[in-house]
């Protein structure tokens, strides 16, 4: 039985992704940052009426990490959030606090884990194509997924000789309440004079491109490469993550944003 540790399980992907790989067989050590949420009771009440190996613990990704006495099969970085707002409008707190969730806290994790992963060990960095391709007025949320790929590829470099894999999965626009749970800007007010514009842009996007997949997919990808020794590095999920990564680099920027400007109906 494998022992896999999730962070960010209290809703969406990490959910999910915790009850799959329970569902499975592996023991589950499935963090949540507040015990008494709504997910960890639903994850609690799972694993007490299926049987499932599933342990909820606390862990807020944000803090240094406690002591874990369990040798790990697996670590599945998830927890992440969005952070809205032109760039033009971040602050250097809230820019601070995006890359701390999503890139500095794997990092701290992956350091305080590592050591105790057993050769054959997988780390998995759930990134997004925003972490690809930019996305306009998630300038902070996209660079942390781009910044958090770059680090993936050097730790799979580094740990190789410790047995350890590291594989990304860059999911699309899924069905989960990571957009509705969405930070703004303190100065992206309702007020602002881009505000119009972000609304434009979203409302073409939704319409257009966004996947809108059952986010199932995303968990049973992320079982999938833990399961599989051979599993590709870099591993979009969804139709469209797929069809912008392409995109992406079949173009140049600047004919990429000409193409995605007109796919959207937002010739300026």
């Amino acid at each position: 039985m494998r022992t896999v540790l999730v962070t960010g399980c209290a809703s969406g992907f990490g959910l999910l992704t915790a009850l799959t790989l329970a569902r499975r067989g592996d023991r589950v050590l499935a963090t949540v940052r507040d015990p008494g949420s709504e997910g960890a009771e639903r994850l609690r009440r799972a694993a007490a009426g299926e049987g499932l190996p599933l342990e909820v613990r606390r862990l807020d990704v944000t803090q240094p990490v406690p002591a874990v006495e369990d040798e790990l099969d697996a670590l599945v970085n998830n927890a992440g959030y969005i952070l809205r707002g032109p760039v033009l409008t971040l602050s250097d707190e809230e820019l601070r606090a995006q890359f701390e969730t999503n890139v500095i806290s794997p990092a701290r994790l992956t350091r305080a884990l590592a050591p105790r992963m057993k050769p054959g060990g997988v780390i998995v960095n759930v990134s997004s194509i925003a972490g690809t391709v930019g996305v306009p007025y998630e300038g902070a949320y996209s660079a942390s997924k781009a910044a958090l790929e770059s680090l993936s590829a050097v730790l799979r470099f580094e740990l190789a000789p410790y047995g350890l894999r590291v594989v990304v999965i860059a999911p699309g626009n899924f069905g989960t309440s990571i957009r509705a749970r969405s930070r703004w800007a303190e100065a992206f007010t309702a007020d602002h004079r881009d505000r119009g514009e972000h609304e434009r842009f979203w409302a073409a996007f939704d319409r257009s491109l966004a996947g809108q997949g059952d986010p199932q997919d995303v968990a049973d990808e992320i079982a999938a490469a833990i399961e599989a020794p051979d599993a590709a590095y870099h591993r979009l999920v969804g139709g469209d993550a797929r069809f912008l990564y392409d995109l992406h680099r079949e173009h140049s920027q600047e004919d990429f944003e000409r193409l995605v400007t007109a796919a959207l109906g937002l010739e300026r």
